[in-house]
């Protein structure tokens, strides 16, 4: 298992894929479009993955033997100190329910300990209570809930100290 942070000048079309096929399973579940939710991961092309690297995101690929399966996405919080986001938690779908998530999760703990983060926060589908369950058994606690006019769903935030 390998962990590659991703290069904004590299080839971003296995990031592309892993993303767009990873929450593809969700908004396809959930109802989500282009057109009623073009922000999903599941819409996310090249261009706007370069622009959210060049802001700062930081976005790791994970691969075995040489085949990208997965990605996680960390971005240090402008507004709250020693706060990381964890975003674009992704596992291609025959690799899911097999440890992978994780060991992303783990990961980007040990990274964002690394850069002096006291505190991870994630934003997730509020009403996906399957994920919600996922992300408490490993710490995450539910802070708050908030519609946003943009998003055709209530977004759940979760906190974890480390």
């Amino acid at each position: 298992m390998d962990f590659i942070l991703v290069d904004s000048h590299n080839d971003l079309s296995e990031i592309v894929y892993v993303l767009n096929v990873s929450h593809g399973t969700v908004a396809k579940k959930f109802g989500f479009t282009k057109e009623n939710n073009p922000t999903n991961n599941a819409f996310i092309d090249a261009s706007t993955l370069q622009a959210q690297l060049n802001k700062g995101i930081d976005v790791y690929a994970m691969s075995m033997n040489g085949k990208v399966i997965g990605c996680i996405a960390i971005e240090k919080s402008a507004k709250e100190m020693d706060t990381f986001y964890i975003e674009k938690v992704s596992v291609i779908p025959e690799f899911r329910s097999q440890g992978y998530g994780v060991k992303l999760m783990d990961f980007a703990t040990a990274k964002i300990k690394e850069s002096g983060g006291k505190n991870i926060s994630i934003a997730l589908i509020d009403s996906h209570t399957t994920l919600k369950k996922w992300y408490s058994s490993q710490g995450f606690i539910e802070t708050g809930t908030k519609d946003f006019e943009h998003l055709p769903f209530r977004v759940c935030f979760m906190n974890k100290p480390i």
